[in-house]
């Protein structure tokens, strides 16, 4: 069994379809075709179910992919150790949701520098984050907590509160449900906040939205709130003093006033000592800043 023939199978599981696992790797449907017959031919069984709208996994398949996940693991440490012997850095890669503070990356990577560890770091919203978790694409993640199942090694690491931000001219919310009708405005529909705690906003206040827009950051999210195109709901420690200045912030009750982010991250490495890492992160969520608005 080759490495691309793994890779291969585990995107078309997936993906559930070969034409889409192709893409998503940059191949011709026929290259990623012969990586499966190859694999079927090796181990001798069916390892799909070609079906008119797409495949899924034989019993066969299903042992193989699970194996697969551990092989491609192993392969992407083993790369990554011979390159960090390359370098005077470890070089460690880092998903953190978009909604916290950005003193908390810049803490992290310094904080990583002194420790001989070099922090790569790619911002995301969580559902994005831990599906590329999922695939080997980093060595831990920072996401709404949540969202992460019994196969995920996790930590909480903050809990904070949630806030409305509107407009200054805003009238003060003393009751969620005056809310109803209005314009949302989001980050990405696949934050944490918006996939879990809008839900629950809308079902505290028996709120109907008008619409809900997603702005695709939080500085572009702030500038429309400011400018009064709408409302949200975000992380009170997000909201720097400079925002605070440009909106009108409403405190709401609980649960509202308890969301979590955790750390997601594996068990062991063969080229640094993951306790470190855990240990590093944790500190930096120690800062005072964070229980607090206005930074």
């Amino acid at each position: 069994m080759k490495i691309s023939e793994l890779q291969a199978f585990v995107t078309v599981v997936e993906t559930g379809n070969i034409t889409l696992a192709a893409e998503r790797l940059n191949r011709v449907q026929s290259s990623i075709s012969h990586r499966i017959r190859s694999l079927e031919d090796n181990l001798d069984t069916l390892l799909l179910d070609r079906k008119t709208g797409g495949c899924i996994p034989t019993k066969q398949g299903l042992i193989l992919y699970e194996y697969a996940l551990k092989i491609l693991r192993l392969a992407e440490d083993c790369k990554k150790n011979i390159a960090n012997t390359k370098e005077n850095y470890l070089s460690i890669s880092v998903g953190i949701i978009e909604c916290l503070p950005p003193y908390i990356i810049t803490s992290l990577i310094n904080l990583g520098q002194e420790f001989g560890l070099n922090i790569n770091v790619t911002i995301g919203n969580t559902i994005s984050l831990l599906s590329a978790y999922d695939k080997n694409e980093f060595d831990a993640v920072i996401i709404g907590a949540g969202f992460s199942n019994e196969k995920h090694t996790s930590k909480i690491l903050l809990s904070t509160e949630l806030v409305i931000v509107t407009d200054k001219s805003y009238p003060t919310i003393t009751n969620i449900s005056h809310l109803n009708g209005k314009t949302f405005l989001v980050s990405s529909k696949q934050c944490a906040t918006s996939k879990r705690n809008f839900e629950m906003l809308f079902n505290a206040g028996n709120i109907k939205p008008e619409r809900v827009i997603e702005c695709g950051s939080y500085p572009v999210l702030f500038s429309n709130i400011a400018l009064g195109k709408g409302v949200a709901l975000v992380l009170g420690c997000s909201i720097s003093n400079e925002i605070k200045r440009k909106i009108k912030v409403h405190k709401l009750d609980t649960p509202f006033n308890d969301f979590k982010i955790e750390l997601v991250h594996h068990t062991n490495y063969s080229y640094f000592d993951i306790n470190k890492l855990i240990n590093m992160i944790i500190s930096v969520f120690q800062d005072p800043r964070l229980s607090y608005m206005g930074y």
